[in-house]
């Protein structure tokens, strides 16, 4: 039998972050290979795939692959659930499981290397691969968690961070990581300095207001992408604090209730 054949991606390779997302070459939609470049997944070759630290602290490998049958059934799920959302996170034999419904089914063990995520055989909707970026961004956050890196739905513009609802977000994220100090978005990356501008767009107000420390630090510290039945991680208070010291924060005036 011939052995599976990988393609494998890092995330900001040029940041040596250790965290990788593997296809089964034959599995690889052209689709799925731009949604991870947007995401800011680099291709590795054959040479850099079989360096990847597999003992290395906070290694995280997701694998993609096409749902068998029993799991396409839990991806589809039940209608009734659409009052919930699409994103469910349960319990299952002791590990958590997270679930979009109609795309792909992610098993998320805790202080695990190996991850795996099962996807609709057939993803080809935007809203499919809207939520496809959806689990891709979550995965990242929990991925990232341990090391302290921020992960907030929204944009970047004009060196303000702009955080908003998901579901105005289309999946799109904004990494903030301290140590590092980069910032990361669909855009691309920006340094981060010595202040930062973070404007809300998650709620509407017709008056433009500013936010106090304690406001900024609640604000971040219950946004965040991060999907978890602990909440978010120390490392992530830690840079959240660090960061309400040097942030300023300010609603945006909506024009209207779409624009939020």
């Amino acid at each position: 039998m011939e052995a599976t054949k990988w393609t494998y991606f890092q995330y900001r390779k040029s940041y040596d972050y250790p965290v990788y997302i593997r296809f089964k070459q034959e599995e690889l939609n052209p689709k799925f290979s731009h949604l991870l470049s947007e995401l800011g997944f680099n291709l590795l070759n054959d040479a850099e795939s079989k360096k990847i630290p597999l003992h290395r602290s906070h290694t995280k490998i997701l694998t993609v692959q096409e749902a068998s049958s029993r799991l396409q059934q839990q991806i589809n799920g039940s209608d009734l659930l659409d009052k919930y959302g699409p994103e469910s996170l349960s319990l299952q034999m002791g590990m958590p499981v997270y679930t979009y419904r109609k795309v792909g089914v992610m098993g998320v063990p805790q202080n695990k290397t190996l991850w795996d995520l099962a996807i609709h055989s057939e993803i080809s909707h935007t809203d499919q691969m809207i939520g496809l970026r959806v689990i891709l961004v979550r995965f990242l956050s929990q991925a990232l968690a341990e090391q302290g890196v921020l992960c907030y739905w929204g944009t970047v513009k004009d060196d303000a961070v702009i955080v908003m609802k998901q579901l105005h977000s289309f999946g799109e994220a904004v990494l903030i990581d301290l140590n590092k100090k980069a910032i990361f978005s669909n855009g691309g990356e920006m340094k981060l300095g010595s202040s930062l501008k973070i404007i809300r767009k998650d709620k509407e107000v017709s008056v433009a207001s500013n936010m106090s420390r304690e406001d900024i630090i609640g604000f971040l510290s219950v946004s965040t992408c991060l999907l978890s039945f602990n909440g978010i991680t120390h490392p992530m208070k830690k840079a959240i604090y660090e960061l309400s010291s040097r942030a300023t924060g300010t609603y945006a005036v909506s024009e209207n209730v779409t624009n939020l």
